[in-house]
């Protein structure tokens, strides 16, 4: 399973932002940031990482276990199954 702290640590490596820089501008500890971390990002720290990057949080829903499906119009939605 892929996991939104890995993705967006991707995405600064390919970016070629300096994790040291967004360390000391965000408050988050650069372990956290690197792709082999085996730590997690809070909500709140990867709302911060969205906000500063400009990015939508909603663009790594698909990371999340099971929403896969949500995302592709598959299961229940108001009730009604599609």
């Amino acid at each position: 399973m892929s996991d939104v702290t890995k993705e967006i640590a991707k995405y600064i490596l390919d970016k070629r932002l300096s994790v040291e820089d967004l360390e000391r501008t965000l408050h988050i500890p650069k372990q956290k940031l690197m792709v082999n971390t085996k730590e997690r990002l809070t909500a709140e720290e990867f709302l911060r990482l969205c906000a500063y990057l400009k990015i939508r949080p909603e663009s790594y829903y698909p990371c999340v276990e099971g929403a896969g499906d949500r995302v592709a119009g598959k299961g229940k939605r108001n009730g009604i199954k599609k």
